[in-house]
């Protein structure tokens, strides 16, 4: 029940922060025309409510507190601390690897997403499109904001949406969360209250008041005294803002990670030589494991499938007509051997 829970909680979930990331993703696009965020830059200082909502929305699905995605992979992990019950040998071992990779994922998200969230809304303009861009429309905004209410309230009150999906969860697997009904509507209880338990409401009171003191200490002690100064430029003054940090030099440490192993990457340079004015170039070509191997195959199956079946839409009516008297025969002919 626990399992099953998580699982439709962690639906419901993707099912919010994502329409708010690509409602968010929509905006941009609207605003600037622009798909490649090496091209954008500095949009919080002309959209600064799209940059909000599309923060909450990364931070619900890198699985932060107190926002949705945290709720559902916690009790996700709870159900994985409790997989020592089962009675199958190989899913005692099976289940305690795939909650490691769910915590390596939750981390990449997080590592992708402040990616996406830091080169796009951050920094300077590096494009006449970026710099030029506006807000976008009422209604637009309007829907964001009822998503970001909703990634906050689920993951500040889980025990009302989990409640809703009790009648769910008896009818698929005939059980319900132990002890959930026991503890209120701002608490919910996995497995026992000696084990763990989450207090959502609490949780965000908590991270409230620390950020609030943060700000109050900051603001309170910090010097108030202005000083300009010129920063670091590595030389190079007045720089263009297209020296930014930018996604591919952002997520070059994990690309060298996982680059080698698992993506299969390959890294070409074009240096020309001293004195030729062309810019130098990095290509990076990338192989996905798991497309290749598990659905490309079958894209491939399907797509020789469909070009074998096709002649079949150029047939004369003499030919339909034999297609169905044999399908005819054919089924006959099972039904037959079946009895």
């Amino acid at each position: 029940a626990l399992a099953t829970t998580a699982a439709l909680f962690h639906v419901f979930n993707h099912s919010v922060f994502k329409s708010l990331l690509f409602f968010g993703s929509g905006a941009v696009l609207t605003a600037t025309g622009e798909r490649d965020m090496e091209r954008l830059g500095g949009l919080i200082h002309v959209m600064p409510y799209t940059a909000f909502a599309f923060l909450i929305g990364s931070a619900a699905i890198s699985a932060l507190p107190p926002f949705n995605g945290f709720v559902s992979e916690w009790l996700t992990f709870q159900a994985i601390l409790v997989s020592h019950q089962l009675p199958q040998w190989v899913l005692k071992f099976l289940v305690p690897a795939v909650g490691g990779l769910l915590a390596l994922s939750a981390a990449l998200a997080a590592a992708c997403f402040v990616k996406a969230f830091g080169i796009t809304f951050l920094g300077r303009a590096r494009t006449s499109v970026a710099r030029d861009a506006r807000e976008t429309d009422a209604w637009s905004l309007t829907a964001m904001f009822i998503l970001v209410a909703l990634c906050l309230v689920a993951g500040i009150l889980p025990s009302y949406f989990i409640d809703t999906l009790a009648p769910v969860v008896q009818g698929l697997v005939n059980a319900q969360m132990p002890e959930q009904s026991a503890f209120g509507w701002l608490t919910i209880v996995p497995v026992a209250e000696s084990r763990s338990s989450y207090n959502g409401m609490l949780l965000f009171v908590l991270i409230a008041v620390a950020a609030s003191l943060a700000a109050y200490v900051i603001h309170r002690w910090a010097s108030h005294a202005t000083r300009r100064s010129a920063p670091w430029d590595c030389g190079f003054p007045d720089a263009s803002p297209t020296t930014q940090y930018t996604a591919g030099s952002f997520a070059q440490p994990i690309r060298r990670v996982f680059g080698s192993v698992v993506f299969r990457a390959r890294e070409e340079i074009d240096m020309p030589r001293p004195g030729d004015p062309r810019p130098a170039q990095l290509h990076v070509r990338l192989r996905d494991v798991v497309w290749d191997t598990m659905y490309a195959p079958v894209a491939t199956l399907v797509s020789v499938t469909a070009d074998v079946l096709n002649r079949v839409q150029f047939l004369t009516i003499r030919g339909y007509l034999t297609l169905v008297s044999g399908a005819l025969v054919a089924l006959l002919v099972i039904l037959a051997v079946w009895q």
